[in-house]
């Protein structure tokens, strides 16, 4: 313990030492790198740097915490810049590999994963394309410890990814099932597979993570968030998404403009942004004000207003893309792949015969990953074909897809943008078909 310039079983000793790397690179703190760092290909390399070169122990993939005598595990997180001075984090936090023979036998309260994530020790770094990382500077340190309302929905979280492995259902799991904790897939190859405990299905190798989002969160100012849940409300025994539900319980069956005068809201119903207002205010959050849980967990919230017959009025879209973009994307990592892998959040209207929308009910839901890696991978890679083909202005409509379409998403005919073979095309993005999700909702059931 003499040897260290910390004492690794003291967290303010360990976190005063790690805050001496703000606004220092590691070639800044060490002076002189002790012997070769090699980054080049290995994602986690800047944080094994940190681990032997700064911290001055062994990396190792053990299932206690990095300083076990304090609790404290080390992650080091890359961020990147969003617009002119804005940092956010470049990409979600793995905290350890899922072990589905072992975490069947688990309760949260013995887990491996809460044994070892208890206490994290964050550092932040800026991620600089073409910058050696040696030079990445280090702008953020934290020792965090989850607020207890976020570890809450993180033990719901952690239940709902083991209840799939316990099911036999491993293959079937995605980052959409969750709020704040993921299960993101962790492989050296695409073709990798794990044996899980209850089925004969290879499933591929997942960890666990926190979410981009969640990480932004930790960055960004609280202030600008208002929760939608009290620690106390938790106590019922009912989960994030039981409460929200209730929220909604007593409007069931009214008008939307009857919620809205209940509620004091003075936004006409034609105004673009009626029902965002409309949603926070039933939620007890204020208009101005982002909606903690929801951005935490990146849950995508949409209102759906459905015709007398149960299909939706509109399709649901997603953002325009950029058709030079698009063709270099490979499907798993492409955007709309990870769009369709989060989790939504519908509330839903049901429109009568004079038009009115009544609130029906609302839903949770993440769309099956067996129609996202079919139907909509299909459409993606066909209209990526059609692009390079010169062909942009024949994408894939919605009678060649049970799932999903693309469509104009602009202003009007003269709103173009460049494609990939010289042209101009329309602005389009990939939408729901109305039918889909007519069937998706019909089941009322969260997925």
């Amino acid at each position: 313990m003499s040897q260290l310039p910390y004492d690794p079983a003291n967290r303010e000793s360990i976190l005063e030492y790690a805050e001496k790397l703000i606004g220092h690179s590691l070639r800044e703190a060490l002076d002189e790198l002790p012997g070769k760092i090699d980054f080049s290909g290995h994602k986690g390399g800047y944080g094994e740097a940190l681990e032997r070169h700064y911290f001055k122990y062994e990396p190792n993939s053990r299932s206690e915490p990095d300083f076990a005598d304090a609790g404290v595990e080390l992650k080091a997180t890359p961020l990147k810049r969003s617009g002119k001075k804005k940092l956010v984090a470049k990409e979600r936090l793995v905290l350890g590999m899922i072990d589905y023979m072992a975490v069947v036998s688990e309760e949260w309260e013995n887990s491996s994963f809460l044994r070892k994530n208890s206490h994290l020790l964050l550092i932040f770094y800026l991620h600089e394309p073409g910058v050696d990382p040696r030079d990445f500077h280090v702008k953020i340190v934290r020792l965090w410890d989850f607020p207890e309302e976020d570890l809450e929905i993180i033990r719901q979280d952690w239940e709902t990814i083991v209840a799939k492995v316990r099911a036999g259902r491993a293959h079937e799991l995605s980052e959409g099932d969750t709020l704040y904790l993921a299960a993101c897939t962790k492989a050296s190859k695409a073709t990798d597979r794990r044996r899980q405990p209850r089925a004969d299905v290879l499933a591929k190798p997942r960890a666990y993570s926190l979410k981009a989002s969640y990480m932004n969160s930790i960055i960004s100012d609280s202030l600008k968030r208002q929760p939608v849940v009290r620690l106390t409300e938790y106590r019922s025994g009912r989960t994030f998404e039981q409460i929200v539900h209730a929220r909604f319980e007593q409007y069931v069956g009214m008008t939307a403009d009857d919620i809205a005068g209940a509620l004091g809201v003075t936004i006409k119903r034609g105004a673009k942004n009626f029902y965002a207002v409309l949603t926070k205010r039933v939620l007890g959050v204020d208009p101005s004000r982002r909606i903690a849980e929801f951005e935490k967990a990146d849950v995508i919230v949409r209102t759906i207003r459905l015709k007398p017959s149960g299909i939706p009025k509109e399709a649901v879209s997603f953002k325009a893309f950029d058709y030079r973009d698009l063709v270099h994307q490979k499907w798993d990592e492409s955007d709309l792949r990870d769009d369709l892998t989060h989790r939504f959040f519908f509330v839903v209207y049901q429109l009568d015969r004079q038009g009115r929308p009544i609130l029906a009910r609302t839903q949770f839901w993440t769309m099956p990953i067996s129609d996202v890696d079919t139907y909509v991978r299909t459409c993606f890679e066909r209209t990526v074909d059609l692009i390079m083909e010169g062909k942009a202005d024949y994408l894939p409509g919605a009678s060649e897809n049970p799932v999903c379409h693309v469509r104009p998403h602009g202003r009007d005919s003269s709103d173009t943008v460049p494609t990939p073979t010289g042209g101009q095309a329309v602005r389009k993005s990939f939408w729901l078909n109305q039918k889909y999700l007519g069937g998706q909702l019909a089941g009322e059931t969260d997925s």
